[in-house]
């Protein structure tokens, strides 16, 4: 009995070493995913007809308590930018307020156990009554195992699954959506309150 009390207890050496083996990779993994992110955004920098800009950031885990960060759990994401809506509003005093919609966010991020979890922040704007939650678009058991063509296909269709909950892709007909293989996001449709006026439009 003393035997399987033991094999019980050196699990817990035996769960450090996967952790630590997972996080070393990470480690080595981030820069080559940081700058093939940092590459795909440059391409649609420069080949995208719409121009919203795509960017890739580096972060790392934070303690409120402190203020501190941890150099050894790196998270990379890479996100698009802001959008204008091409809607806005003017009053008599001459006062105008226009609208834009926050760029989606796809975060490559470390969890304790050393595996990577990619979340994907939908497009959002001041006029949603709340800002969306993260959806997970992928749970990587191994980090050492991330390739580009992985990483490329979560881009996708985290990319395809972000145009839908972004004003431009809500007028997108349903049957069109259920062709494609990507589930799309909740949509959220848009409406304004009305008011009767007879001033003159410019």
């Amino acid at each position: 009995m003393l035997d399987e009390i033991l094999k019980i207890a050196n699990q817990y050496d035996e769960g450090l070493a996967t952790v630590q083996s997972r996080r070393e990779h990470w480690l080595e993994k981030y820069i080559v995913l940081r700058d093939h992110l940092k590459e795909l955004a440059q391409y649609l920098n420069d080949n995208a007809r719409y121009k919203q800009g795509f960017f890739v950031d580096t972060l790392h885990a934070f303690n409120e308590a402190i203020k501190g960060t941890s150099n050894r759990m790196p998270s990379v994401s890479f996100r698009s930018g802001a959008m204008p809506m091409l809607v806005t509003f003017r009053n008599s005093m001459g006062e105008k307020s226009s609208y834009s919609e926050e760029g989606f966010i796809i975060s490559f991020t470390p969890t304790i156990t050393g595996q990577i979890v990619v979340l994907l922040q939908p497009h959002y704007s001041e006029l949603d009554s709340e800002k969306p939650g993260y959806s997970t678009l992928a749970i990587i058991e191994e980090p050492g195992q991330i390739t580009t063509a992985i990483v490329d296909e979560i881009i996708a269709r985290g990319m395809e699954a972000a145009y839908f909950s972004s004003f431009t892709g809500m007028g997108r007909p349903p049957e069109e959506e259920e062709q494609n293989d990507s589930k799309p996001l909740p949509r959220n449709p848009i409406g304004f309150k009305r008011y009767d006026t007879t001033e003159k439009i410019k």
